[in-house]
């Protein structure tokens, strides 16, 4: 008994029911988590430009970097990211240049968790370069250290 169009149209619909009940049933990856080569570099401390995430009950952050974020609000932060890196991904949203979205959204989203883990291990700000310490006391300074001159020895 040959199949009729409506039976190999049922098989087919069996079919991807079947496929998307195995896909939803496997573990997804976990999220990536920016490492402290990225953190550290140029692009690794980006500035909160979007309002702040619908779930957020702190003070507003817009305009911070993320390390100078709390933790649990970057944890916000990097879920929203990824959220959007979705949307992005499904509707095929490009930048100006042409390039996807979606991947621009979850680096951000890793940085942000990376951030996050970083300030949850007690992470604090470096000194600037060029800047030092405090001196213990005064008699540190350079200045302090050269031998006094008399009247007669000053230039002017």
């Amino acid at each position: 008994m040959p199949a009729t169009a409506q039976d190999v149209i049922d098989v087919l619909r069996s079919i991807d029911v079947t496929l998307k009940q195995l896909l939803a049933a496997q573990p997804k990856p976990p999220p990536a988590v920016a490492d402290a080569a990225d953190l550290d570099g140029t692009y690794g401390d980006p500035v909160i430009k979007a309002k702040d995430p619908k779930d957020w009950t702190g003070g507003s952050m817009s305009g911070r970097r993320f390390s100078e974020c709390p933790p649990a609000y970057l944890d916000l932060v990097a879920s929203r990211l990824e959220y959007f890196a979705d949307i992005a991904d499904r509707e095929g949203k490009v930048t100006s240049s042409g390039k996807p979205v979606g991947p621009f959204n979850r680096r951000d989203a890793a940085r942000a968790r990376g951030w996050a883990m970083r300030l949850r291990s007690g992470w604090t700000a470096p000194i600037l370069a060029g800047f030092e310490a405090a001196p213990a006391d005064a008699a540190s300074f350079a200045s302090d250290a050269a031998p006094a001159l008399s009247d007669d020895e000053i230039p002017f």
